[in-house]
């Protein structure tokens, strides 16, 4: 029993690591091409990409990550059903993209927009579809738990971006032509993940079963919602600042946002391996759901912290470096965001958790809080107080909702002993801050050795346990399956 446990735990370290790696990778890509993208378009050119990002993305990926979150739970459950349940839940896709255009194109038409804002999110909605199908394939892939094909399509997608971006704008291209390649590198992906199911597709209109279609939708319609008021609550701000205080303060704003979301999307790939691991627990070992709900906060504790104190310690420098003297304003806006960044981190893992075990009601109930909360809020404080009013109701918000989520998850997994979790780290990442602010040197070296300097802490406070050492023995090792 013992030995089978170890097998799954190194399985699902080995997992995460894989996922972990690949978004360490494409974050760190997709960063960089938008700290180019920032210098060479100017917080105004920036500020067009992200909008028309951010407002592309709210009424479009709700569909596709609810549908991909709904495939994966299913399949790793009753994994014989890939092909009836891949062809209908194509067929669900194809009507709710033709509903959200036609709605994507309704709410922007008689918005006060210039004619290349309108051309750069006509680009980016293209691209947000294309990214759908491929979110979906990739669905199938996280199911059956091969994570290094999901890390390989996600590190090809961001290098394509970055390489072509890159030559696109150092040859002077502009913000139209920029996001015509992301656009390229959608299609790309797509086509890859296309062609590595291409065993499975079948014939898609012969193999189209209306009764399951309709099953398919009335199942996953409450995880769509769920991700649209998620969506809402975690992006509109980029969006009523764009419609308050214009471009140039959006790019501002965005590029303090961008580091933040990308370090919490690199961290999302511990759930993104977890989640077919949950959903089976859920229908087979609550008591398995429970530990591994237990030894994922633990690790994200161990990570977020020092994360979020680094951040908030060299803002400053961070922006400097990074976007350049253009955008010294986004450096107060990054400490803000970054002193809740754990709570970002808990919320978006606790979230996948209750949907892995059918919780999506309550998933929806707390996510429309958190969005009637940001929206009322930032249509208050946006006027007076600027982008720095955004990042303070963006940081509330993130503390509401954990208040509200930990309500819930302990109705699935009990209590959790957050004391005992989080004091290592926490006085691990105290030593740390105070080394960053005594030393004196180059960033990029100061953060390797304040790095150091917290994992040497965590050493001296035995926060690893013989548990952690033996999987990664076995993961040294190889053993265990992928």
């Amino acid at each position: 029993m013992t030995l089978e446990k170890n097998k799954t735990a190194t399985r699902l370290v080995k997992n995460s690591a894989w996922l972990f790696s690949a978004e360490v990778f494409s974050k760190l890509v997709a960063l960089g091409i938008q700290i180019i993208a920032a210098r060479y378009l100017g917080s105004k050119g920036y500020g067009i990409f992200s909008f028309s990002f951010v407002a592309a993305a709210i009424i479009l990926d709700f569909v596709d990550y609810g549908l991909r979150t709904y495939l994966t739970r299913e399949l790793s459950r009753r994994p014989d059903d890939t092909k009836s349940l891949l062809v209908n839940i194509f067929a669900v896709k194809w009507c709710l993209t033709l509903i959200t255009v036609f709605v994507l194109f309704g709410i922007y038409s008689w918005l006060p927009l210039d004619r290349e804002t309108l051309c750069v999110m006509a680009i980016m909605a293209a691209a947000m579809i294309l990214n759908g199908y491929s979110e979906i394939y990739l669905g199938v892939f996280r199911a059956f738990e091969r994570m290094k094909l999901v890390a390989s399509l996600m590190v090809i997608q961001r290098a394509v971006f970055f390489v072509i971006g890159f030559l696109v704008l150092v040859l002077g291209g502009g913000i139209i032509e920029f996001s015509a390649i992301f656009l390229l590198a959608s299609i790309l992906n797509f086509l890859l993940a296309r062609n590595f199911l291409k065993d499975q597709r079948g014939e898609f209109f012969a193999n189209i079963d209306r009764s399951l279609a309709k099953t398919i939708f009335n199942e996953s319609k409450y995880l769509c919602l769920a991700i649209l008021f998620v969506w809402l609550y975690f992006r509109i701000d980029s969006v009523l600042i764009f419609l308050f205080l214009g471009k140039e303060e959006t790019g501002l704003y965005v590029a303090a946002f961008k580091l933040i979301e990308s370090l919490a999307l690199i961290l999302a790939s511990i759930r993104g391996a977890l989640f077919p691991a949950l959903s089976r627990a859920f229908l087979g070992d609550p008591k398995e759901l429970h530990q591994i709900w237990e030894r994922a906060v633990r690790f994200l504790f161990l990570i977020a912290i020092p994360i979020s104190v680094i951040a908030v310690t060299l803002a400053p420098q961070l922006i400097a470096i990074i976007f350049g003297a253009d955008f010294v304003a986004s450096a107060l806006v990054l400490q803000i965001l970054a002193a809740p960044f754990l709570f970002l981190v808990l919320n978006e893992f606790i979230t996948y958790l209750l949907l892995a075990v059918n919780k999506t009601r309550s998933v929806i109930k707390i996510a429309i809080v958190g969005a009637i909360f940001s929206v009322v809020a930032n249509i208050l404080i946006i006027p007076r107080m600027g982008i720095t009013g955004a990042a303070i109701v963006a940081g509330l918000t993130e503390f509401l909702l954990l208040f509200l989520f930990f309500r819930s998850i302990r109705s699935v997994c009990g209590s959790t002993p957050v004391f005992s979790l989080i004091w290592k780290p926490a006085l691990s990442a105290t030593g740390m801050a105070y080394f960053l602010t005594e030393v004196s040197w180059p960033l990029f070296p100061l953060i390797f050795a304040g790095a150091g300097v917290y994992f040497a802490l965590l050493l001296l406070l035995r926060a690893f346990n013989e548990h952690d050492f033996q999987v990664m023995r076995n993961i040294l090792n190889r053993e265990g399956r992928v």
